[in-house]
């Protein structure tokens, strides 16, 4: 048999079952829970890298799956410090993200979950590697590549990226190294979403650290539906024109630490609760009301004003020196770890770059 038939023959067959698998869980998707939206996700995901970037099928099924593993990697990390995180939801073109419910109480733990990521994604790629030099299937090959360098481009030094998130256990003059090389890389690579990232950093750090608003309440304008009968209890008709402040109370909830904050009309009757918030209300106006049908009868609508001041929790990036409080050996623990994961992957990336693969054997 020829080296291209065998290839054609390995690949329908590698196809063959990875769509027996899906095709096998499909059925089970509703009884997988919040991993059924992960399964659909990854999917749609491999196909629109097949259908618009042209990948062929096996190749967008392997980058899936590496962009997975590092993703379960942050889900293990977080659960082993007791962090209750979704499930990886798949973005096609971007990768993937989890949500945390639960915001890390200090940075070490931050960047123990951010480690996870890279640390589970290069285990990963290295086991996808071997198996392609053991079983001689080329296309592992550059699944493996693409993998390495998912994970050493998390690693950049750049908040949101792992790495900016890792460098807070170390020093966070590392943010500005991640400024300077990311601006550089933008120059060299012409890449948008490297762009985007490095200006959304850029925002990150000057609006948490040299923003002079930075610790000032902010205006927030939202809409909130009440009950008419409210409305109608308050003494007159609620302005038309004028702004009008409002009275509120706010407290903190016991259980899980968060601002409640609870708004009344000008005859003592609450209109209106916010709920989950970390930071303080200073004032609140009343701006519009509007009558509004819905398919629960009539509702009235009112557009608010609030002046919030953010609570450290909700910062982009934490500017309280109490969180960024790390013992000189654990800094350096992470500092070994970052620059040795980074030269593993470095050194994996320009290796498998240089070799070409010929059935089982790698040759130069």
């Amino acid at each position: 048999m020829g080296k291209n038939q065998h290839d054609k023959k390995s690949f329908w067959g590698w196809l063959g079952g990875v769509g027996a698998l899906i095709a096998g869980g499909i059925p089970s998707i509703l009884k997988l829970g919040k991993f059924g939206g992960t399964l659909i996700s990854m999917v749609v995901s491999a196909g629109a890298y097949s259908l618009v970037l042209q990948f062929p099928w096996s190749f967008s099924i392997g980058l899936v799956l590496m962009i997975f593993i590092h993703e379960m990697g942050h889900v293990w990390a977080a659960r082993r410090k007791g962090l209750p995180v979704s499930a990886p939801a798949f973005i096609p073109f971007l990768g993937a993200l989890i949500t945390m419910k639960k915001q890390p109480r200090d940075a070490v733990t931050e960047a123990y979950i951010a480690f996870g990521g890279p640390l589970l994604g290069t285990v990963g790629a290295t086991l996808t590697y071997l198996l392609a030099w053991w079983t001689g299937y080329e296309v592992l090959v550059p699944v493996a590549m693409i993998g390495f360098f998912i994970n050493l481009f998390n690693l950049l030094p750049i908040h949101p990226l792992d790495g900016g998130r890792i460098v807070t256990a170390i020093s966070r003059w590392l943010w500005v190294v991640g400024l300077l090389l990311g601006l550089w890389l933008v120059w060299q690579l012409h890449s948008l979403l490297l762009l985007l990232i490095w200006l959304l950093f850029a925002f990150q750090l000057w609006d948490s650290h040299l923003s002079r608003r930075r610790h000032q309440s902010r205006p927030i304008k939202t809409t909130v539906e009440v009950d008419p009968a409210l409305v109608e209890s308050w003494e007159g008709s609620p302005p038309a024109g004028e702004p009008q402040e409002l009275s509120f109370i706010q407290y903190c909830s016991l259980t899980n630490q968060e601002t409640i904050c609870d708004v009344y009309d000008p005859s003592g009757s609450m209109l209106y609760r916010f709920e989950g918030f970390g930071g303080a209300f200073q004032k609140i106006r009343l701006l519009q009301t509007k009558l509004k049908e819905t398919a629960d009868g009539p509702r009235v609508q009112m557009k608010l004003e609030v002046h919030y001041l953010r609570g450290e929790e909700e910062q982009l990036l934490r500017s309280d020196k109490e969180y960024y409080a790390v013992s000189p050996w654990t800094r350096l623990g992470y500092g070994l770890a970052y620059v040795g994961l980074t030269g593993f992957l470095l050194f994996m990336v320009m290796m498998v770059g240089r070799f070409s693969f010929v059935g089982p054997q790698v040759v130069s």
